[in-house]
């Protein structure tokens, strides 16, 4: 199942494409016209509009400060996105387009009067554009207020913003720091001058930015340096007096005085316990020289007086020097005390004299970081540094940017080809005419017997002897295969038969095709009359009527009826009776009730009885298909729309003779065979078209 699905599919696919192919083979002539004319009209057009000029000029964003001990180049140091997009979104700016549109007033370019020189298809086309332009202008102006005159309208040759804006392209170069500025403009001076305007002004901009900022910088650093140089004098004379009141000494001065004293205690101390250790050695020594001399009867010694020291005896002496040493020690430890309390107070207030010290310090730093501070941006202000400069200025371009007329013609030819093809395939689909007999058996419900091929313009009054002529083999083999199927039978003996030849509106070939029908059933041996009834185109009966009086002398009238006599035609072989009003009060329907009684009391006298009726819309073709046993309906090959011809269809159906048109055959007329082969339909009329010479070659109709 699945692939008979996608064989219908593909025979789907193949069948579109090929009926596309037709259609192209169809409308090749209309398709090629459309594709040249096209060509044409884009090229005289391309042309004529002024070969146009792009400048470019560059600019590089700074990467802003660099690293000391970087070696790079500058032009390679990245930057910050947001900074090529922030200098893009200002050069596209509508007050920098209002100042570069300023700014071209005053240049030498723009100054001069001098028009430019253009060729007279140009200033033509150019005329034809301002009257355009002019004309829509005035038409808005009905609709809407009108919009204030841009700055770049007062004076002429200056492009308005407007123009800027679509002429002027802004883009970064890849991921690099390079921005781009693009303009383009029929003349190269101006073209380079706007650019580089826009590259100009915008690096001026960025100077007057920086040079109002680092005035704005100054200004405040005066304001701080008078502020901070004042808490600098207040530090340095808070600490001052801060010395003044609490010394000078320091902590390192306290700790050697301490440490020195904690020196001469801890001597004083080994000196007491030296005398200490003396002393009792010679409170021993005495001791024991007592007990001896009582031991031996000696006198013991009386003790000095204070009066006479140097009488005093050693162990006195040892112990005054130790009561001596012992107040120093004491002494010193007092002192050791006052030196340790006297450190601690003083730590204190060092502590605050470091905060101050450091306060002065940090005002000091802080005055002179604004110091510096300044004179950078004095520096700077001086240099005119700015975050960008420019690379490359733009230069009048010697060769111009638009495309080369030349190169409009290929393109033309393919989009005025698709364009022509479009344009068949819808005059395709919209043609609602016949142009096979299939679209007549599906859009009638009737069967179509033939085609006959349109004849020359010179031939249409004659048509019954352009059959016979040599050239005519593919008309009168048309003509014959009509024959054929409506008699059904070439023998003498066929039963009588009328026949009315109609369509729905006139000039559908209906006259023609009756006369060519009598000729052939003449030749095929069938007494024929051919009766004219078509009063609204009188150029086929003219002509017969021309023939009848060539021919009156040696062919008199047959016989006489109501509506007038019968005539012969001798090269047709068959009797011809036109029928005419009497006059201008009878009803056109009293004339086709005539035919009707003629054709009821000449059936028996004739074997094919041929009525040139009215088209079915009138109410004497109604009258005639009431004694017409078949209808041939002339339906106008590539004219007849569909629903005219199906609602001429409905007319025959309301007679009795023909409710189920069974007896009514379709002939499509002036088929044009050469257009007709195109449609590759497979029928008569591409036999006839294609294999004309195997069917001329049988003397049929010679």
């Amino acid at each position: 199942m699945d692939g008979q699905e996608l064989s219908d599919s593909r025979r789907d696919s193949g069948g579109q494409f090929s009926e596309i192919v037709d259609v192209i083979k169809r409308h090749r002539i209309l398709i090629g016209a459309i594709a040249v004319l096209g060509t044409f009209v884009t090229v005289i057009a391309a042309l004529a509009v002024p070969p146009s000029y792009t400048a470019t000029a560059q600019i590089v964003m700074d990467a802003g400060p660099r690293d000391p001990s970087s070696t790079r180049t500058t032009i390679f140091e990245t930057v910050d996105p947001t900074v090529i997009d922030t200098a893009i979104a200002i050069l596209t700016a509508e007050d920098h387009f209002r100042s570069v549109q300023a700014s071209l007033a005053d240049h030498p370019v723009f100054q001069s009067d001098t028009p430019e020189k253009t060729s007279a298809l140009r200033s033509s086309i150019g005329k034809l554009r301002a009257g355009l332009r002019a004309f829509i202008g005035s038409i808005k102006s009905i609709f809407s207020t009108p919009d204030a005159p841009e700055a770049g309208d007062v004076r002429p040759g200056i492009p308005s913003v407007g123009e800027l804006r679509a002429h002027t392209t802004v883009s970064q170069e890849r991921r690099s720091r390079i921005i781009s500025v693009s303009y383009t403009d029929k003349n190269p001076q101006k073209a380079a001058v706007i650019a580089n305007q826009f590259v100009d002004l915008h690096i001026e901009e960025l100077k007057d930015q920086n040079r109002r900022e680092a005035e704005r910088l100054l200004g405040w650093l005066d304001r701080r340096l008078v502020a901070v140089k004042a808490e600098v004098r207040q530090a340095e004379e808070r600490v001052q007096s801060f010395r003044i009141v609490h010394g000078t000494n320091s902590s390192e001065v306290d700790a050697e005085l301490i440490a020195q004293t904690r020196r001469q205690l801890a001597r004083a101390k080994s000196e007491i316990a030296v005398r200490e250790a003396a002393v009792d050695a010679s409170h021993d020594a005495g001791v024991t020289g007592q007990e001896k001399a009582e031991g031996s009867g000696m006198p013991t010694p009386e003790p000095a007086s204070p009066g006479n020291l140097e009488n005093e005896p050693p162990q006195a002496r040892l112990d005054n020097e130790t009561e001596v040493v012992r107040a120093q020690s004491s002494m010193l430890e007092e002192y050791l005390k006052s030196l340790q309390s006297g450190a601690a107070d003083r730590l204190g207030s060092e502590t605050e004299l470091r905060f101050l010290e450091r306060q002065a310090a940090s005002a000091a730093e802080h005055y002179d970081s604004l110091l510096r501070r300044k004179q950078e941006i004095t520096e700077e202000q001086d240099n005119s540094t700015v975050a960008a400069h420019v690379l490359a200025s733009a230069r009048a371009p010697s060769r111009p940017s638009s495309i080369n007329p030349i190169l409009f013609i290929p393109a033309g030819l393919i989009a005025f080809s698709a364009f022509g093809v479009a344009i068949a395939v819808f005059l395709e689909r919209m043609d609602r005419t016949l142009r096979s007999e299939r679209d007549v058996v599906e859009a009638l419900g009737v069967s179509c017997i033939g085609l006959v091929p349109d004849i020359p313009r010179a031939y249409r009054r004659r048509s019954a002897r352009y059959l016979f002529d040599g050239v005519s083999s593919a008309y009168g083999q048309a003509i014959y295969s009509i024959v054929a199927a409506t008699l059904q039978s070439a023998g003498p003996r066929a039963e009588p038969m009328v026949i009315l030849v109609t369509s729905s509106v006139p000039g559908e070939g209906k006259t023609t095709l009756a006369t060519g029908f009598a000729a052939c059933a003449a030749r095929l041996g069938r007494r024929v009359l051919l009766i004219d009834r078509d009063l609204q185109d009188p150029d086929g009966a003219e002509a017969f009527k021309m023939v009848v009086n060539e021919n009156a002398s040696t062919h008199p009238p047959l016989g006489h009826t109501s509506a007038g006599p019968i005539g012969r035609i001798p090269d047709l072989e068959c009797d011809y009776l036109p029928v005419r009003r009497t006059g201008a009060d009878q009803p056109s329907v009293a004339a086709a009730q005539k035919i009707v009684e003629i054709c009821q009391r000449l059936r028996e006298s004739y074997d094919c009885v041929i009525i040139d009726g009215l088209p079915t819309f009138t109410a004497e073709a109604r009258v005639l298909s009431t004694v017409a046993d078949k209808v041939i309906f002339a339906v106008r090959w590539g004219s007849t729309r569909r629903e005219v011809a199906d609602n001429a269809l409905q007319q025959l159906r309301h007679s009795n003779r023909f409710e189920s048109l069974s007896n009514v055959y379709a002939v499509l007329t002036r088929v044009h065979l050469k257009q007709h082969a195109r449609y590759r339909l497979g029928d008569m009329g591409e036999f006839l078209d294609r294999h004309q010479r195997q069917y001329s070659r049988s003397g049929l109709w010679s």
